[in-house]
C-alpha cells in the first residue's frame, strides 16, 4: 500500500509540474521546445521511480490537460508527440543490441511524430501555418528538429546519469 500511495501522489506531482511548465510557456514564449523537454526529464524520473505504468499514466493525463487547457498548443502537442513519451520509449530503445538500429529508431521516431503532431496541429487546431514562409520550411525545420534531438539524447542519458548517481539519493533519500 505504501508503494502504491507514493507511486500516485509521484504521478499528481509530475502530472501537475509538467503542465505548469507547458503553461509557462504563455509568459516565456521562446520555451516552446525547452518546456516540454524539462517536462520529459519529470517523466524519466517517474518512470524510473515508479515504472512504465505510472510514468504512461502521467504521460497521457498531462498531454490531454496540456491540449485542451493551455492556451499554446504547439507546446502541448510537442510534448505529447514526441519529448513526453521519448523518455518511456527510450528504455526500450536503449535494450537493442544494435547502437545503429537505436539510432534509426530514435530518429525515426522523433520524424514520425513530429510530422504527425504538427499535422494535428495545422489540421484540427490551427495554430501553426507553415505557407507564410516557403515550400522549404517545413523540411528545413524537421532538419534542424533532427539535429536538437540527436542533441537531447545525448542530454537525457547524462541527465539521467547524474539523476541516478547524485540526485536520487538527496531527494528521495535512496540509492
Amino acid at each position: 500500500m505504501k508503494k502504491l500511495s507514493f507511486q500516485i501522489a509521484l504521478g499528481g506531482i509530475v502530472t501537475a509540474l509538467c503542465i505548469l511548465l507547458i503553461f509557462a510557456v504563455g509568459f516565456f514564449p521562446l520555451f516552446v521546445f525547452v518546456s516540454p523537454m524539462l517536462s520529459s526529464l519529470l517523466i524519466f524520473v517517474l518512470n524510473y521511480e515508479c515504472g512504465t505504468k505510472t510514468a504512461v499514466v502521467s504521460y497521457i493525463s498531462t498531454s490531454l490537460l496540456a491540449l485542451f487547457l493551455s492556451p499554446d498548443k504547439e507546446a502541448a502537442m510537442v510534448f505529447a508527440a514526441f519529448f513526453g513519451c521519448y523518455p518511456i520509449i527510450n528504455v526500450y530503445i536503449s535494450k537493442l543490441k544494435s547502437v545503429a538500429f537505436q539510432w534509426v529508431l530514435r530518429i525515426g521516431f522523433f520524424n514520425i511524430s513530429m510530422i504527425a503532431g504538427y499535422f494535428i496541429l495545422i489540421k484540427l487546431f490551427t495554430a501553426v501555418t507553415l505557407d507564410d514562409f516557403g515550400q522549404w520550411t517545413a523540411p528545413l525545420l524537421l532538419l534542424m528538429g533532427n539535429a536538437v534531438a540527436v542533441l537531447y539524447e545525448f542530454a537525457l542519458r547524462n541527465v539521467s546519469r547524474l539523476y541516478v548517481k547524485k540526485l536520487r539519493k538527496t531527494i528521495f533519500g535512496r540509492k
